[in-house]
């Protein structure tokens, strides 16, 4: 018994001794946002020129094993101001985790996070959805034709990921997948119709990147990834009558994105950081079959979304603080051809270009003792935007400019967002394997902690994501 006892003391010291040993590696969205970044809706602002962070995790997998034995998590919460904390909700809260496997390999998974933008255009509200349900009611929507089923609940996605590390380089790769249905089946007595609706979407695709060293400090990066997009509208009604058949509609799109990015050696204190990034999208509804009395449509629609983005900047560290920053050239353009297919239509083709330059990106961060940090950030592009409608032959042109701002990388890659944030205020905590980032409410430099006391509802920290490293 006491050799058991002395045992499991002994595996109790280790296990506590580990933990003692392991080192922290703050990080993550919350940093990002921090520093130079900024919060649009579900999707993230990174600061291009912070070189090395757990978040990049999101966009090249090469970064895997850079943290190995790592799990970290995405409490998502309010935004950068932190109103009322409305982004705990699908979509916004998602993790992962990362093992090591010998000296060489690390596995891995993302859950819960969707980084397409493409399903912006196929579910409700998208471009897609829009022009669809407006040509041809109750597409994707059957709620529109008496048909309940109602739209789409959230894509659930995951990501595995694998990473091989040998000498100086460092590879990644990442396959990711993702669903969701919903059906509904009524069966009346007859001579009522019988119903049977189904909604499908899905998506799935491939990531791959590398990190390579080139010594001195000095390295360069790369990823690229593909997804492809697809949601299913389909609906049988059986029984006597005008109204019977099956009804199918489909909608699919594809998604390509490429980054690079380098990092090279100035000085012990500065590197020269630039970067680059393209993405295309192109997105296209079909009908496949129709119910029987409908008149057959012909319509056709086509979008497709060409983005790129170009920027310089540097990085600047010493024990305790740490700078980067730089400036940016960003634009994107979508365009969408439709033709709703009556007697007489025609095709009108819209297009928007959204363009930023100059755009900034700048953030600090000082670490005022071992285990805690502060961060500043301040975000600005000055943009234009160009909307332009062709109507079919006879209708009226229209074209106009728009100063709107616009952001550089998203969390899915670079690209403009459109967003309005400024200034951006953090804190960064760690203590031996753990460690705690939040985005701070600059109203509670003015108003007191709403931990403790503050009279309104605005949160003292906005987007949090924590993280613990084992290794």
């Amino acid at each position: 018994m006491k050799m058991r006892n002395c045992a499991a003391i002994a595996v109790l010291v280790c296990c506590v001794a580990a933990a003692g040993l392991s080192q922290a590696k703050p990080g993550g969205v919350a940093r990002q946002i921090a520093m130079g970044g900024a919060l649009s809706g579900r999707s993230a602002v990174f600061n291009p020129f912070i070189f090395q962070d757990p978040a990049w995790i999101l966009i090249n997998p090469a970064y895997q094993g850079m943290y190995r034995d790592y799990v970290w998590l995405n409490v998502a919460g309010g935004g950068v101001t932190g109103a009322n904390g409305g982004e705990n909700a699908s979509g916004h809260q998602f993790g992962g985790l990362n093992f090591g496997f010998g000296k060489e390999w690390a596995f891995g998974a993302v859950l819960s996070y969707d980084p397409t933008y493409a399903n912006s255009l196929l579910g409700p509200g998208g471009v897609l959805n829009s022009f669809v349900n407006t040509a041809r009611p109750g597409r994707l929507n059957p709620a529109s034709t008496g048909v309940p089923t109602g739209t789409l609940p959230p894509v659930d996605v995951f990501e595995v990921l694998a990473s091989y590390h040998a000498g100086d380089l460092r590879l990644g790769f990442g396959f990711l997948y993702g669903w969701t249905n919903k059906d509904y089946t009524s069966t009346p007595p007859a001579p009522a119709s019988s119903i049977d609706a189904m909604l499908r979407a899905h998506v799935f695709g491939l990531r791959a990147g590398l990190i390579l060293d080139l010594g001195s400090g000095s390295a360069v990066e790369g990823s690229a990834a593909a997804r492809f997009d697809g949601a299913t509208d389909k609906y049988t009604l059986s029984g006597t009558g005008a109204g019977t058949g099956t009804s199918e509609y489909t909608a699919s799109a594809t998604e390509i994105q490429a980054n690079l990015r380098g990092r090279f050696r100035i000085s012990n204190k500065v590197n020269f950081v630039p970067y680059g990034g393209l993405s295309t999208i192109s997105a296209e509804p079909k009908e496949s079959s129709i119910l029987a009395g409908q008149v057959a449509s012909t319509f056709s629609s086509k979008t497709s979304v060409f983005s790129y983005v170009l920027g310089a900047g540097a990085e600047y560290s010493t024990r305790t603080l740490y700078l980067a920053g730089g400036v940016s050239l960003a634009s994107s353009k979508t365009k969408t051809e439709s033709n709703p297919g009556g007697a007489g239509s025609g095709t009108t083709t819209s297009s928007s270009t959204v363009s930023g330059f100059p755009v900034f990106n700048f953030g600090g961060e000082w670490w005022w003792t071992e285990w805690l940090a502060g961060r500043a950030g301040y975000y600005r592009a000055f943009g234009n935007r160009n909307v332009k409608v062709d109507p079919p032959s006879g209708g009226t042109a229209i074209e106009g400019n728009l100063f709107t701002p616009s952001s550089v990388v998203g969390i899915s890659g670079y690209g403009p967002i459109a967003d309005n944030s400024l200034v951006t205020l953090g804190l960064g905590l760690k203590f031996a394997g753990f460690a705690l980032d939040a985005t701070v409410s600059e109203e509670a430099l003015r108003r007191g902690l709403g931990l403790i006391g503050s009279g309104d509802a605005i949160n003292t920290f906005g987007y949090i994501n924590i993280s613990y490293c084992f290794e």
